[in-house]
């Protein structure tokens, strides 16, 4: 073993034991107490230095190739902190602590991996990357600082409500792995529900992203997805996870590598594609992105690294929900949820947990059949008694429609399976009064009874998880490699400057001003800073890189409303906010100003406002 591991590994043991070790001892006088404080907090901060030093000589070691030597000095190190950490440390170093020991657990855990699995000497770069590349099922996790830390919350403060999260995936979790693996992305992309959702089927984000997945209503249609009066298919346990493979797939094609690919499912390909251009990285963990953003990958991180050894971090005691089990039925036409558990022999209550989607008592299906879910054992009770003569009452689904910019009539009756003839002469629509944007028209469908539909074997309506294709191209694979190691974000505290943090992880400031893309070397508290400590990259590594970023034509920015129409949004004569209830005609009338003013105003496409919201009213 090195003479280096065995005179710091030494130094570690033999310092002074800090005051948290021994016995308690009874309070004395202030004085006193407050003498044996100030020397706890000494001893710590000696402490502090002593493990950076530690961590510092291991990353030498290692870079020497002198493994055994590294693993030892950080386990050394590592056994010191949990000792301090047991006892009466105030926040701030104890947050010190906890911020060495991540960054000496990833380092400790990278050697192991190391001498686990030592590349062969006569074995090419590219044959060791063939042999140590994970399955295609698996997403292989991503360890450093900020990964640690949310390991450490879920297992701590957070424990309860990652134990309940838990609880709950025992209904999903299969269903959610083999419509992943049904689309041919890796199953383990199911923890990302964890972070998105929780596994609630009806969570809804403050942005208005719905479902286990958390779509949008325009992703989700984008991805086949149907929302409407009467459905929200962004809920539905099997469609939401096909609309969501798709996108994740779509994602990876882009980028080549998941956590790019699920970054950009958090911010948008677009938000990750500009900042990699802007930036010059390809790395996920040295882009500076939306804070959400930059929480979420290390999030999902930390979420698989816990379900894969769920004993490790104690989960393994924690009782699953029982998983969901159903027959599919597919009927014509609409179908009455209050009907179908009166004929299935089964409560109202049970149909609509199976069927979270349908948002009243009744739903309509896509192209004239209606596919639900009915309790396993259910199905042949129900198709048994509609054998045998029983019926299924006709179901009234008349609804309003809101006609969009580009809409036909045709077009609108073809959504709603009804005649267009029909629909025009019961909505008044002639040439004498044509359809316009904004009009609502009743749509009454055809009032027909519910029976089984007599579908071919290979018909894909027949499964309740089908969600319409919708191809998408995608632009040539960035064919990123995001690695975690030696990457960790700081947040600025109070006094530090630049050069205090550039010091404790041994980096200069120009360094640090270059990878956060800083013009001055004043530093607010709060700021969040990348800081490298790992291996630098290759001049091959970095030339393939910016060949890659060079080659990258990313979205266009949002432009503004003024841009959009090509014309001046004018000047702005009041701002004001949107009570609850009130319309877009109601404020213009109010300021004397028309509906178009307004929208032109304020970029708006069309007429919805929400309640909070701020409308600049035009001079």
């Amino acid at each position: 073993m090195p003479v280096g591991a065995i005179t710091l590994a030494a130094l570690l043991v033999a310092s002074p034991q800090p005051a948290w070790v021994g016995p308690e001892v009874p309070a004395q006088t202030q004085e006193v107490a407050a003498s044996s404080s100030d020397s706890t907090r000494v001893e710590v901060d000696e402490l502090l230095t002593a493990l950076r030093a530690a961590y510092q000589a291991a990353w030498v070691q290692r870079q020497a190739g002198e493994l055994p030597g590294a693993a030892q000095t950080s386990e050394a190190a590592l056994n010191q902190i949990g000792s301090a950490l047991a006892g009466d440390v105030d926040a701030a170093r104890r947050r010190d602590l906890v911020e060495v020991q991540a960054k000496l657990i990833g380092l400790r855990d990278a050697v192991r991996r190391q001498l686990d699995h030592p590349p062969s000497p006569s074995t090419s770069a590219e044959e060791r990357q063939v042999l140590n590349a994970p399955a295609v099922e698996e997403i292989e996790p991503q360890f450093n600082a900020d990964v640690y830390r949310w390991i450490e919350f879920f297992t701590g403060n957070g424990r309860s409500v990652f134990e309940r999260w838990l609880k709950r995936s025992g209904q999903y979790m299969d269903l959610f792995r083999l419509g992943l693996q049904k689309e041919g992305i890796p199953p383990d992309l199911v923890h990302l529900v964890f972070v998105e959702s929780g596994f609630n089927v009806h969570a809804r984000s403050t942005a208005a992203a719905v479902g286990p997945w958390q779509f949008l209503r325009s992703t989700g249609r984008l991805f086949g997805l149907t929302v409407n009066q009467w459905v929200d298919e962004r809920k539905d346990p099997e469609k939401s996870t096909v609309a969501a493979a798709r996108y994740l797939k779509h994602l990876y094609a882009i980028f080549g590598d998941w956590p790019l690919a699920l970054a950009s499912y958090n911010a948008g390909e677009g938000t990750v594609l500009r900042a990699i251009k802007r930036q010059g990285t390809t790395n996920y963990w040295d882009l500076r992105l939306p804070r959400q953003t930059e929480e979420y990958v290390p999030q999902f991180m930390a979420v698989l690294a816990i379900s894969r050894e769920p004993q490790k971090y104690g989960f393994d005691a924690v009782e699953l929900d029982d998983p969901m089990r159903f027959d599919e039925l597919a009927l014509k036409g609409a179908v009455d949820l209050r009907a179908i558990a009166k004929l299935a022999d089964c409560t109202y209550e049970e149909i609509r947990y199976l069927n979270p989607a349908v948002l009243r008592h009744a739903a309509p299906g896509r192209d004239g059949v209606t596919t639900i879910r009915v309790p396993k054992g259910k199905g042949e009770v129900l198709l048994g008694k509609l054998q045998n003569g029983a019926e299924l009452p006709a179901v009234d689904l008349t609804v309003k429609h809101h006609v969009r910019r580009g809409e036909t009539l045709q077009g609108i009756a073809n959504q709603y399976h009804v005649g267009a003839t029909q629909l025009a002469a019961s909505n008044g629509i002639s040439r004498k009064r044509p359809l316009k944007r904004g009009m609502v028209l009743t749509v009454r469908p055809t009032m027909k009874s519910m029976a089984p539909a007599e579908l071919e074997p290979s018909d894909p309506r027949a499964s309740t998880a089908y969600v319409p294709p919708r191809p998408r191209s995608a632009p040539k694979s960035l064919g990123a490699d995001s690695n975690a190691e030696g990457r960790i974000t700081v947040t600025v505290r109070k006094g530090e400057t630049l050069r205090a943090i550039a010091d404790r992880y041994d980096v200069s400031v120009a360094d640090i001003q270059r990878w956060n893309r800083l013009t001055t070397s004043t530093v607010r508290r709060g700021t969040r800073l990348k800081i490298r400590t790992g291996d630098r990259p290759t001049v091959a590594e970095a030339a393939a890189d910016s060949a890659r970023i060079a080659a990258l034509k990313p979205p266009p920015g949002k432009r503004k409303a003024s841009q959009v129409r090509g014309k001046s949004a004018g000047k702005v004569r009041a701002v004001v906010i949107v009570k609850r209830g009130e319309t877009l005609s109601e404020i213009a009338s109010r300021n004397r100003v028309t509906v178009q003013q307004l929208k032109r105003a304020n970029g708006l496409g069309s007429s919805r406002i929400r309640a909070g919201q701020r409308l600049k009213i035009p001079a």
